[in-house]
This record gives structure tokens, C-alpha cells and sequence, in this order.
């Protein structure tokens, strides 16, 4: 299947791209299951040869349209595509020029992207960038929750359907010293604790035997997390973005997590932001209340546990001594008791996004 020649169809006939010199530019992990397992590749293909029948009788919208494909070959390879690409638009003088970047794989790749985006438009300040360049994230992994659609055929309508461009927010996340070169970023949730335990045994376990294992360790981490990483105090201060207090919480917590916003899952559609609340955290417990209650937290309904606090807030500063687990977006890092207090923080929106008309 040339999903390069059918998403390049689909483009020059959306609306968006309406009297555009369009470059069309797909980043795309080889080995991510969308591509590999054959009931995923082939569900994506007949999905792709759907949406092209959808829209063969609309007329071509692009003053002119240019497609590319890269292939990532390990880990990391995909920022470092993106930032040439990036580094091309921002040097195309042409007023006309419009540059989609499809990113096809799993949360890692679309983290990479993401994250050489934010390094140019946010910490660089070239906010020119935003208007130039649009990221369109295929769900090709095994996650797929920071995905525009969690399969591809709602994925497509992006550019099938009526849409509109969207300008979203990050989490940006840095340690005490608060260096540009110590700060990492989010695009669909950041978290310590428990959670980041699971993704890091899940990630361990996918580099040498495929399939998904993160609900197996959940399982797991109910039983062995507290043995490995001492569940300290913890103090979190939780403010809006002028400031305004919010919320303060002390004691020992399994888990602390901010969101880019609300209604967002991880760990391959667990609803951890059930609603339009933010930042979550879950207290510390005794094994057999963790072993009642945890099937909850994949479908939302630990919002109702007394253990759970939920909120909305731009901002959260978290004080804490012992060695804990960092996750980005599924991909983790160890921190500290140097790194504290850790902070998180909303983003002012700046990476261009499509999104349906409501």
C-alpha cells in the first residue's frame, strides 16, 4: 500500500490547504505495529482505500503539492528528521508555502517530532513555525493515546471531512535548576510515579518481545512498586497561570500527573483524565485496596475514589526526597531528590493541529 501517494490525494483535495503550494512530509517508523501486525496493516490499508473513494470525485485544492517519505532507523532518528524539515520551512520564503508533517508510529516517534517542534517555536521563539507547519499524528503504534484519532479511519477524516486548524498546548516539565538544557516536554501527559514504573517495564519488555504487556504490568506494579521505589511524602502546589492558588496537597502519593488538558488516556487508552480536569493524583494505599480498585482507573471511574484528586490547574510544583520515575508521553527517565521541586506547567498553545468542526 503507498500510504504516501493516498494521504498525498487526500491533501490536495482538503479545503485546508485551499490555494497552497503544499509539502507534504511523512516521518514513519517501519517497525510500528500499524505497519507489522497484519490484522492492524490491513485494517489501516482498507481504511486509507476508504477515505480515498471518499473524496476521488473532489477537485484538486493545491496550487501545487510536493511528497516525501522518511523512514526512521532507531531511536531518535525521527527529531532529527523533523528538525531539518522544520529548519526547511522556516527558510521557505515563498508566502504561498505550507508544509504537513504526518508523523506515522507510535507515541515515541510522535514525542521526537513533538518535541523538535517545541525546542524551535517555544524555546527558540521562532513562532513562525506554527504558522507555517502543521503535525498530523497517525495512530501506527501501540498506545496511540497522544494520536489525532485513536484508529486511522478517524485519523483520515482530518482531512476527508470539515476541519479546522488548532493551535494546542504542551507540558513542560523541569527540574530545581530550571536549565534550558533540563527541560523536557509533553504533548499528551506527564506523570511520576506508578505509571511511569509501568511504562518503563512495559518499554523494557517490548525491546526484546513484541505485543502489548502495559495492563500485565499493572498487575505487577500493585504488587512490586513499593518494594523498588520507597512511595515518600510529597508536597504539590498547584496554581493557575497568574498565579491564583488552585489547590495544595500533602502525602504519600502512587502517582501525579499533568495533562495538556482534560479528556486524555495513556497506557493504550486507559482513562486516567476522565473529564475536562487537568492534573490527577492518586494516594498511597494498602495492596488489597490497590487490587480492588484498579481496573477503575482504566475506565475512568477512579474520579469517584477517595483516593483520587482531580483538578484543573496550569501549573504544579511537586517537593519530594526519594528516587522516583518521570514519564513523558511513554517514554520515562529516572529523577532524584536533586531534581526537586520538579515543575510542571501548561504551555501557552503553539503546535498546530487539525481538528473536526463540531
Amino acid at each position: 500500500m503507498d500510504y504516501l501517494g493516498g494521504l498525498k490525494t487526500l491533501a490536495e483535495r482538503s479545503p485546508l490547504f485551499s490555494g497552497r503550494n503544499l509539502h507534504l512530509v511523512m516521518i514513519a517508523n517501519p517497525v510500528a505495529g500499524g505497519f507489522t501486525i497484519k490484522k492492524r496493516a490491513e485494517k489501516n490499508k482498507k481504511w486509507l482505500v476508504d477515505a480515498i473513494k471518499a473524496v476521488e470525485d473532489k477537485p484538486v485544492l493545491t496550487r501545487s503539492i510536493s511528497s516525501s517519505l522518511h523512514e526512521t532507523r532507531n531511536a531518535g532518528h525521527a527529531g532529527e528528521i523533523a528538525r531539518e524539515v522544520f529548519l526547511s520551512a522556516l527558510s521557505d520564503s515563498d508566502t504561498d508555502s505550507y508544509y504537513l508533517v504526518i508523523i506515522a508510529g507510535g507515541d515515541g516517534t510522535s514525542l521526537d517530532v513533538q518535541t523538535e517542534y517545541a525546542e524551535l517555536c517555544y524555546v527558540g521563539k521562532e513562532e513562525r513555525l506554527s504558522d507555517k507547519v502543521c503535525l498530523m499524528r497517525l495512530p501506527f503504534g501501540t498506545g496511540n493515546d497522544g494520536s489525532d484519532g485513536r484508529f486511522l479511519d478517524e485519523s483520515l477524516r482530518l482531512l476527508t471531512g470539515k476541519a479546522h486548524f488548532e493551535k494546542q498546548s504542551a507540558v513542560r516539565v523541569y527540574p530545581v535548576q530550571g536549565k534550558v538544557s533540563e527541560q523536557w516536554f509533553a504533548f499528551n501527559i506527564a506523570s511520576i510515579g506508578v505509571d511511569a514504573f509501568i511504562t518503563h517495564m512495559t518499554n523494557k519488555v517490548k525491546h526484546h518481545l513484541p505485543g502489548d504487556f502495559y495492563k500485565i504490568w499493572v498487575d505487577l506494579a500493585c504488587l512490586f512498586y513499593s518494594m523498588i521505589y520507597n512511595v515518600g511524602k510529597m508536597t504539590v502546589v498547584m496554581t493557575n497561570h497568574d498565579g491564583g492558588h488552585v489547590l495544595n496537597q500533602n502525602g504519600r502519593f502512587l502517582l501525579m500527573l499533568m495533562g495538556a488538558s482534560g479528556y486524555r488516556t495513556y497506557g493504550s487508552n486507559q482513562k486516567i483524565l476522565p473529564d475536562d480536569n487537568n492534573v490527577c493524583g492518586v494516594r498511597e494505599m494498602a495492596l488489597l485496596r490497590k487490587l480492588q480498585l484498579k481496573n477503575g482507573f482504566k475506565t475512568g471511574k477512579h474520579c469517584h475514589y477517595p483516593e483520587t484528586i482531580l483538578c484543573k490547574a496550569d501549573k504544579i510544583v511537586i517537593y519530594y526526597g526519594e528516587r522516583i520515575l518521570l514519564q513523558l508521553d511513554g517514554e520515562a527517565r529516572l529523577l532524584y531528590p536533586a531534581d526537586f521541586p520538579l515543575t510542571m506547567e501548561l504551555t501557552e498553545p503553539f503546535i498546530t493541529v487539525i481538528k473536526v468542526d463540531q
